[in-house]
């Protein structure tokens, strides 16, 4: 997700160091500790959103249920699922009642679905966040205080620069432009890597995928990283082979989302870890594999440390490729394994200039008024935004959205708007929203006003 971070919603020191402690313990406990230690907080979320949460007293209630009814992740089933456009929808319902000593922040975010989403997150929540990040990237050798580089276009955007490169010393992080990201820049990019002294990398993964690609081309290469934590999407194998290459370290892939339910980590071993203390994963819809060596299902998400806005068996989108039979990690950690995440796959524009763009669904935060946003690569130098628009989309709003597609794709590509249904915008053979049409793609389409969807 791309979202700014404050450091003020994360100055909660005692609170994070308490869950740092827990959080080194957690991965080694064993099965059955970890799975109390689940239930425990599942049991507390749950009466608390009975307690304070209109939606989910509405949802016991109409199922003839009480939180005690609920002891363990077995009987979690009882609940229904709360469905992605049944939490958009939502609107306070889904905030508690009893917010005071919390200290909520709210976050806005359209995340790769292209649907912006209100969302509070309390102090639970972002010390969570701050103990997770900390404890997988630790995983790859950083020590908290380390200098790493962080490629994204959201720190650019915002403050409407077209730096490349900017230094924020107190955090000790070099943000790289990845709306810039070419092979005339990428020797400016190591360099920076390099006189920063970085260790850890993170980025969307296409992303990074397409800096190492310009650092090839200019035949650059920054000094060994400790590792790359890789972000939002699938990596590919030739993808992940030349990130290794042009960095010289392990790729540790991160999968989690901005509702903050499910975290799942690679580790040095290449296992790929459900955080069991982070939220609880539900597997519904199990089935084989086409090639039947492993199982498909989709993943529900129970989040077990956020009480401003509690998400509960909520429908994450994305399906989980699962071992048949569960497997240990040679790392000694004893979280659960899944083998892979599909559905994360972004597709990307390519600029007249021959920047490749990943980061084109941070957009739609910087807009009032969008309910749904998709860009369609027409041709090589023309860009349509079809957008599914509310009231508060007016003339200064389209006008904002342009500009900022414009500083992020460069005057060289043409950008319209195209105000469409919902029914109109592009979906996979899955039914699965896509937010980028790419120009391969595209150019079997049509314009919004004669389309019909995929």
């Amino acid at each position: 997700m791309a979202i700014v971070f404050r450091i003020r919603d994360f100055f909660h020191p005692l609170l994070i160091n308490r869950l740092r402690c827990e959080f080194e313990r957690n991965q080694w406990k064993a099965p059955e500790a970890l799975a109390d230690m689940q239930e425990k907080r599942l049991n507390e979320i749950l009466a608390h959103s009975y307690a304070s949460v209109p939606i989910y007293r509405a949802k016991f209630d109409a199922a003839g249920l009480k939180p005690s009814d609920i002891r363990t992740n077995e009987d979690l089933k009882k609940l229904p699922v709360l469905s992605r456009a049944e939490a958009r929808s939502a609107g306070k319902a889904l905030h508690a009642s009893r917010l005071r000593g919390l200290h909520p922040v709210e976050y806005h975010s359209s995340g790769t679905s292209g649907t912006p989403f209100a969302m509070l997150h309390d102090k639970n929540a972002n010390a969570l966040e701050f103990a997770y990040y900390w404890r997988h990237w630790s995983w790859a050798g950083y020590r908290l205080g380390d200098s790493f580089a962080d490629l994204g276009s959201v720190y650019f955007l915002t403050r409407k620069s077209d730096d490349i490169q900017a230094w924020q010393p107190l955090l000790r992080r070099l943000n790289l432009s990845s709306h810039q990201v070419s092979p005339t820049n990428a020797p400016l990019m190591a360099r920076e890597l390099e006189r920063r002294d970085c260790k850890i990398l993170k980025g969307v993964a296409s992303t990074v995928y397409h800096l190492a690609l310009s650092m090839e081309e200019a035949g650059v290469r920054p000094r060994p990283l400790r590792g790359v934590i890789s972000t939002g999407e699938t990596l590919l194998p030739h993808q992940r082979a030349l990130i290794k290459d042009i960095f010289g370290c392990l790729i540790f892939d991160s999968y989690g989302h901005m509702e903050r339910t499910v975290a799942v980590s690679q580790c040095e071993k290449g296992g790929r870890h459900v955080n069991s203390d982070y939220g609880l994963l539900e597997f519904t819809n199990i089935r084989p594999s086409p090639d039947g060596t492993t199982l498909l299902a989709e993943g529900l998400g129970t989040g077990l440390h956020n009480r401003a806005m509690p998400f509960i068996r909520y429908e994450t989108g994305d399906t989980f490729e699962l071992f048949r039979d569960p497997q240990p990690c040679p790392c000694g950690r004893t979280f659960p394994l899944v083998k892979a995440i599909h559905g994360r796959q972004e597709e990307c524009v390519v600029t007249p200039d021959g920047r490749h763009l990943t980061s084109l669904f941070v957009l739609p935060e910087f807009v009032t008024g969008l309910r749904e946003t998709q860009f369609v690569q027409e041709k090589a130098d023309s860009l349509v935004i079809r957008v599914v628009t509310g009231n508060e989309f007016d003339a200064n709003q389209e006008e904002q959205l342009k500009s900022f597609t414009q500083r992020l794709t460069g005057p060289s590509m043409r950008i319209s708007i195209a105000r469409c249904q919902r029914d109109d915008l592009v979906r996979a053979r899955s039914g699965k929203f896509r937010t980028v049409i790419p120009l391969q793609s595209s150019t079997a389409d049509k314009s919004p006003a004669s389309t019909s969807p995929v």
